[in-house]
């Protein structure tokens, strides 16, 4: 086993230890000075991903994101579908340099990587998932398109004008300065190039005074360290504040055919062996067993507490997209003027 190695597996013993500390800062978020979430937060992400990574790959693969479906697709399909379309909206080729903006393990670097031919910066906070996923970049032969930055969203160590192209999945609603992380993406864009960004927000429909829907939101921001989603006029108001000129936006969750919604891929008719650690039934035997497993000193202490954080989080998620009150979909297609 390699240094790099040895510390994932040193990582994933501390579950329950980043679990309790995850949730200590979260306590009394709401009450803190601007000041104090934005050194607290990436604080608060680290430790959320170093609890749960080994269940988001367990149940969604090396792709942590949700994706508009067709009728009959499965969510892997769909999210390749997803990757697809940043490659096409970001004009990628060989030769380009492109940043993923909060890049998980690297499952969606490498599919954009093969798929386009260009190089890929994937940026991370979690020092875990970076290890996670230098091991996977290495298995799959990608060392030389593919390579981890770890940084702050909001301080990135690149040049100015550094980057062709920039893309985020579901990762920017994590900062807790969002106007600040992007006008970080626009400095380190070259001038009249694009960035692409499927993100959480609050749609028109969520109402802060109806006591289910600030209910509801408070336990998937808690469960995700999500805190302050943007509605989508906040996150297209906040990207162009930034310097960026919008080329489009739109909920492409909307896209999805009603039989097949996003969050299908968290309700119990979204069956298969693939799923089964994503829907209700597969989630509760995992919290069950792992409990027995933590008894037997086989687990990590703390595995079945985030098995339960994570299904709360879910089933409030799914709550979510059946009131019509969130997306984690909502596409921002922008571009960093020539002219600068």
């Amino acid at each position: 086993m390699d240094q790099e190695q040895a510390e994932l597996a040193a990582d994933e013993r501390k579950i329950g230890v980043a679990l309790e500390e995850f949730r200590e800062m979260q306590s009394g978020y709401s009450e803190r000075t601007q000041q104090d979430k934005v050194n607290t937060q990436p604080k608060i992400v680290r430790r959320f991903y170093e609890a749960v990574t080994r269940f988001y790959e367990f149940g969604w693969g090396t792709s942590f994101h949700f994706a508009p479906r067709t009728r009959g697709e499965k969510l892997a399909a769909a999210q390749r579908r997803q990757q697809e379309e940043i490659v096409r909206l970001l004009n990628l080729e060989a030769g380009m340099v492109a940043g993923d903006v909060g890049c998980g393990i690297g499952g969606p670097m490498m599919s954009i990587a093969r798929m386009s031919g260009a190089s890929i910066v994937g940026i991370n906070i979690s020092d875990h998932q970076i290890r996670r996923g230098s091991t996977l970049v290495k298995k799959a032969g990608l060392e030389d398109r593919c390579e981890f930055l770890h940084a702050n969203f909001l301080e990135l160590p690149c040049a100015d004008d550094h980057f062709d192209a920039v893309y985020s999945i579901e990762a920017i609603c994590h900062s807790p300065d969002r106007l600040q992380a992007f006008r970080e993406v626009f400095r380190t864009l070259k001038p009249g190039g694009k960035f692409v960004i499927f993100d959480w927000v609050l749609t028109d429909l969520y109402e802060d005074a109806d006591a289910r829907h600030q209910d509801c939101r408070k336990r998937f921001e808690y469960g995700n360290a999500t805190p302050n989603l943007f509605t989508a006029k906040e996150q297209v108001d906040c990207i162009s504040r930034a310097g960026f000129e919008i080329l489009y936006a739109a909920d492409h969750a909307l896209t999805s055919d009603p039989e097949t919604p996003w969050y299908m891929s968290l309700e119990g008719r979204d069956f298969s062996l693939s799923s089964l650690a994503r829907i209700p039934a597969g989630r509760f035997f995992t919290a069950s067993l792992t409990k027995f497993l933590e008894l037997l000193r086989i687990a990590p202490q703390g595995t079945s507490e985030t098995a339960k954080l994570l299904n709360m989080a879910a089933d409030a998620l799914v709550e979510a997209g059946q009131l019509g009150i969130f997306t984690p979909c909502f596409l921002v297609h922008a571009r960093k003027p020539e002219s600068v």
